[in-house]
């Protein structure tokens, strides 16, 4: 993980998260997703009939595709080093 667009979400940077690939998820799940050719790791939310994704964290915005949106796979668990 990069970033800190999950941190209410207890996803942090340097955080290895496990992902069961699939196509399709649901409303509420965190999905890695494609959007613009790049990887991102949300909420899958709708909003008005659209999916949109949204951060764990309120200092970013709410992504809403404006063409395809693509869902990778599901987070299903999340793996942490944690140094001594």
């Amino acid at each position: 993980v990069k970033g800190d667009s999950m941190v209410d979400a207890g996803i942090f940077e340097g955080d290895l998260v496990v992902v069961e690939q699939q196509p399709n998820a649901n409303v509420g799940d965190i999905v890695v997703a494609i959007v613009d050719d790049e990887f991102t790791i949300k909420y899958l939310e709708r909003e008005r009939g659209n999916f949109v994704l949204r951060p764990g964290n309120k200092a970013y915005p709410v992504i809403r595709p404006k063409g395809k949106l693509e869902i990778f796979g599901v987070m299903v668990g999340l793996v942490r080093r944690v140094d001594r």
